[in-house]
Parts: C-alpha cells; sequence; structure tokens
C-alpha cells in the first residue's frame, strides 16, 4: 500500500503536475520583482473591467491572497479573475486586449500574459439549477465549443465541482488589493471553503502552498 501511493506521489510530482500546471517546476516564491510585475497586471486588468462595468471578482488563490493578507501570496504561480458572460454592451473584446496591449500585457479573452507571468480570465455564466438539495441560480464555467472539446473527463468533473451559487457572488463588495478597490465575492469565506475544503479556514492566516511539492523543506 505504502508503494503504490509512494509511486503515485512520484508520478503527479514528476509527470502529471508538471504537465497540467505549467508553472509547477518553478521555485516556490516569486521574487520580489515578479510580485511587482503580477500586481502591474493585475491592476491594469482590474482597470480596464471596471471602466467597461465589467462584473468580474477575484477568485482562487489571488482571492485566497486578498482575503488573507491583502495583496498576493508569494507562493501563488499565477493569477485568477472571474467574469459573468456576457460581459455586458461597454464590454468589447478587442477594445480590452487593445487597453492592455498600451500596458505592454498580451491578453485575449481568457489569459493575459506579462513578463513570462499569466492571469487566468476566467468566463462565468448563470443558470437555473440546485444547491444543497433547492432550486437556486448558480454559476458555473463557460467554454465556447472549441474548448468543450478539448475537456476531458477530469476537467468536466471538476468545473462541475466548482459550481456555486449566485448568492455567493451578488452583490460584490470590494476590498483594498493591489493598491485598487477591487471587486471581490459577497461571501467570500464561502467560495474560498469550496475552493480549498482541506486548507482554508477563516480562523487562522496559515498559508498552505498550493504547489505540494512547496509543503516540505525540500524540493525533489
Amino acid at each position: 500500500m505504502i508503494s503504490i501511493t509512494l509511486i503515485s506521489c512520484l508520478s503527479l510530482h514528476f509527470a502529471v503536475l508538471p504537465n497540467v500546471m505549467g508553472y509547477y517546476n518553478d521555485p516556490c516564491y516569486l521574487t520580489e520583482e515578479q510580485l511587482t510585475d503580477m500586481r502591474y497586471m493585475l491592476g491594469k486588468i482590474i482597470q480596464v473591467y471596471e471602466e467597461m462595468n465589467v462584473t468580474y471578482w477575484l477568485d482562487f488563490g489571488t482571492l485566497l491572497g486578498a482575503v488573507k493578507i491583502g495583496d498576493i501570496l508569494r507562493y501563488d504561480g499565477d493569477g485568477d479573475i472571474g467574469r459573468i458572460w456576457p460581459e455586458g454592451k461597454l464590454y468589447k473584446n478587442r477594445h480590452f486586449t487593445n487597453k492592455l496591449k498600451e500596458h505592454g500585457i498580451a491578453a485575449n479573452a481568457v489569459i493575459a500574459e506579462y513578463r513570462n507571468l499569466t492571469v487566468d480570465l476566467q468566463r462565468w455564466v448563470i443558470y437555473d439549477g440546485e444547491f444543497e438539495g433547492k432550486e437556486s441560480k448558480m454559476v458555473k464555467r463557460y467554454f465556447s465549443k472549441r474548448m468543450q472539446q478539448e475537456q476531458t473527463f477530469v476537467d468536466n468533473a471538476y468545473s462541475r465541482a466548482i459550481e456555486f451559487p449566485l448568492s455567493w457572488l451578488y452583490p460584490v463588495t470590494k476590498l483594498d488589493f493591489v493598491g485598487l478597490k477591487t471587486k471581490v465575492p459577497h461571501n467570500s469565506e464561502a467560495l474560498l471553503e469550496q475552493r480549498y475544503p482541506y486548507s482554508y479556514s477563516k480562523y487562522y492566516k496559515l498559508q498552505v502552498p498550493y504547489k505540494w511539492k512547496c509543503w516540505v523543506p525540500f524540493n525533489l
């Protein structure tokens, strides 16, 4: 049993996770320069979203950092911002990407890149579903037809697992983050408990690295 567990962990470490997470083999912590670059990129994206009246919010590790320390977590390898799709009348993807290009940031509808750092720009849709046995407005990931064709069984299962009630999102509130008043979900605590069921708690500020290789005092 121990040997099977060891083989599984080694397979994850050396093969699976490096392939599915492009930054898995990067150092455990961002440098000060990288932190500055990530703050810059997130700040510019947020500013453009605000100008276009987009319903966006910080999510995953970026939300965790905003709630826990009001900043980017040093061990978070990328940024995460969600937004409701369709975005509204003021949003035009070409205008969005051109505005970011003016600041040296390359972007499309789903990802932004700046100096070897990335921010995932996830699109979400509202639908009529069920939560805890009751009818509820729900929020789920939006994928284009091409992206749907590329989804694996694991991808689809994970996407279903991270759907959440609209009441957790609306009405959005704001936190001070990267020098801006930034939108976050109405119930950030509930969303983070769903995103990180084994490591998140609102009662302590222990920071558990996302990359499990960073939990130990050495790197394989």
